[in-house]
């Protein structure tokens, strides 16, 4: 009987703080009713299971960090994550279920100040997937950097911050998915990653097609993730459609119109040398230094294309404009103030460029457009230059020069990777010795500039230096060649002219001081057109 009090009193007591008068008043039989449905709300609120947990986070490592964790439709137990993680230590949070059943997956967002938002999905059976960042990835590292102005070549920022994150699905009905989190410091290829990463996704925002494809090239050299690397292709797609791939210029129309043989002109100028003008005695007056090697040689490209005819310089002249107009719209592209013929993609390496030759005309199965003679010409030339010169040739720089306005900035040619090269460079640093360039076309002046700065081993005679400049003049089938030590203490460039001046072509050869590829022999077709 007391036990029997008790549940009546407290249902009483229930009735007293929740009905209204015209309830309490009602009949025997309907409070009776009421009383069991009072009964059964207050058993399952004492008997209702707990809301089941759907993902456990875990943050640790060895830098602070602040991270958030969003799981939409789910509630945090507890009091969550700290505002900044210690390093050193362990935090964990968990998400439960906002209602008794878990549903196929939970998706949620990871949240690292300085880092990209990161997506995660957690599996609870068969119907769900696991992944982090994307599909099919259980594993994942997300990097963060410094902002770097890569545009203006600025200094490389020279730490950065990794996230090594991994989700580890439910191994049973019962179990949690875990997210695990490790900050650690980048490493030097990580780091790397990271900022050639952010160069190609600002690159991709724009309307620059040179820059996004040099962007490309860097990004798959630095291991870029292969998601991004292949949103910005079809960036560059896209930008083909429009056309924006052919710079203003360099259309097939301009160049035809343009490099013609009939059009060169030729002068017969001596150079200039102006020495510093703050002291006869200085450094810079030296016409050679030690170690330094530069030499032009005068009528190269006729000597040594003798067997394609007797005028070698205009056969190559030839040859190279009729390629140009032969291969896909593209390949012939607007850097500085000079033009620039290579392999579609860009890459002036002499493998890309004469397999572009040698497949234009299989592709349009055409003899006008076979190319198998320029090939012939070019591969006659770096055979010459690496037997002549020493070293051997890893790029290949033709520059098309249409007209006395046209130039070449002053310049060192890149020899290691202690120099800076311009954003759209992609140059692979390798140690060279030294570069042999044929000029064929024009009379075109080459400016030569004593430098007296960090890589140059000449001093100035004091702070009023204005150091040397001389002005040589290089004709047609000219070969200019430097060494490393010439290169290191110099600049060079051809800066417009006054006057007329016709079209002008120089193929330039970077001289390295090892083999740093297996050189296969190019196989030329078996029947050659003649």
């Amino acid at each position: 009987m007391p036990k029997l009090k008790t549940r009546r009193s407290a249902t009483a007591a229930f009735e007293e703080g929740s009905a209204t008068p015209s309830t309490a008043a009602s009949t025997p039989k309907s409070r009776s009713v009421f009383r069991a449905q009072t009964l059964g709300a207050l058993a399952l609120q004492v008997f209702q299971a707990p809301c089941p947990s759907v993902v456990k986070v875990t943050v640790e490592g060895k830098l602070d960090a602040s991270v958030k964790v969003q799981v939409p439709g789910a509630k945090m137990e507890g009091s969550g994550l700290p505002a900044l993680c210690r390093a050193g230590k362990t935090w964990t949070v968990t998400f439960l279920s906002s209602s008794a059943a878990r549903g196929p997956m939970t998706k949620g967002s990871l949240m690292i100040q300085g880092f990209d938002a990161v997506p995660f999905c957690v599996a609870h059976n068969d119907q769900g997937h696991t992944f982090v960042q994307s599909k099919g990835k259980w594993r994942y590292t997300a990097l963060s950097a410094p902002r770097w102005n890569w545009r203006e070549n600025a200094e490389k920022p020279t730490e950065g911050t990794a996230a090594d994150l991994e989700v580890i699905g439910a191994r049973s009905a019962d179990s949690v998915p875990h997210l695990k989190v490790h900050v650690r410091s980048a490493s030097e290829v990580e780091l790397k990653r990271c900022l050639q990463g952010l160069a190609l996704r600002e690159a991709q925002a724009e309307e620059d097609y040179d820059m996004l494809l040099a962007q490309v090239t860097k990004a798959k050299t630095a291991g870029v993730d292969r998601e991004q690397i292949e949103q910005a292709e079809e960036r560059l797609r896209g930008m083909r459609k429009m056309g924006k791939h052919v710079n203003d210029g360099c259309d097939k129309e301009s160049l035809k119109l343009l490099m013609q043989w009939e059009k060169v002109t030729r002068c017969g100028e001596t150079g200039v040398n102006e020495t510093c003008k703050a002291s006869p005695d200085c450094p810079c007056n030296e016409e050679v230094n030690c170690g330094e090697v530069l030499s032009i040689v005068p009528s190269a490209v006729q000597l040594l294309l003798k067997d394609f005819g007797p005028e070698g310089d205009k056969e190559l002249f030839d040859e190279l404009s009729a390629s140009a107009l032969a291969v896909e719209e593209g390949s012939v592209w607007k850097a500085g103030g000079k033009l620039i013929f290579s392999a579609f993609d860009r890459n002036q390496s002499v493998q890309a460029l004469t397999r572009m030759l040698n497949n234009v005309g299989r592709r349009l199965r055409s003899w006008i457009f076979w190319r198998a003679r320029c090939v012939k010409m070019l591969l006659q030339m770096v055979k010459h230059s690496e037997a002549e010169y020493g070293g051997f040739v890893t790029a290949i720089q033709i520059n098309f020069h249409p007209n006395g306005e046209s130039f070449h900035a002053q310049h060192r040619d890149i020899y290691s990777a202690k120099q800076r090269a311009g954003p759209s460079c992609t140059c692979t640093f390798k140690k060279c010795v030294g570069t042999v360039c044929y000029t064929v076309g024009s009379s075109r002046q080459v400016l030569l500039e004593t430098m007296t700065d960090m890589f140059s081993a000449v001093k100035p005679c004091g702070e009023h230096c204005t150091g040397r400049r001389e002005r040589r003049w290089l004709h047609s089938g000219d070969a200019m060649y430097f060494n490393e030590a010439w290169n290191a203490n110099h600049t060079h460039g051809i800066p417009p002219i006054d006057g007329e001046s016709g079209p002008r072509i120089s193929v330039a050869f970077l001289l390295g001081a090892e083999e740093s590829r297996i050189y296969q022999k190019m196989l030329l077709p078996n029947e050659v057109p003649q």
